[in-house]
């Protein structure tokens, strides 16, 4: 896995980008030390900041659509 050079859109309220933020620097932290898996409260977090705001529902599904891929996801 390569590391992620990206972060957050600017235009993001402030706590969207921080858990989006959050959440690239963890998938760094995989790449880094050659991780399977990062801790869970990551995923979670970034899914409920991003469902406190509607405009951005599109977005929370497509993720949601990508999690569900990864089986037991939703028991964490």
């Amino acid at each position: 896995m390569k590391k992620v050079k990206k972060k957050a859109a600017d235009f993001l309220p402030d706590d969207v980008q921080n858990a989006i933020n959050a959440f690239i620097k963890q998938v760094n932290i995989m790449a880094e030390y050659k991780l399977n898996s990062m801790p869970h409260e990551y995923v979670k977090n970034m899914l409920e900041v991003i469902a406190k705001y509607p405009e951005y529902n599109k977005l929370l599904m497509d993720m949601i659509n990508v999690l569900k891929k990864y089986e037991g996801w939703e028991n964490k």
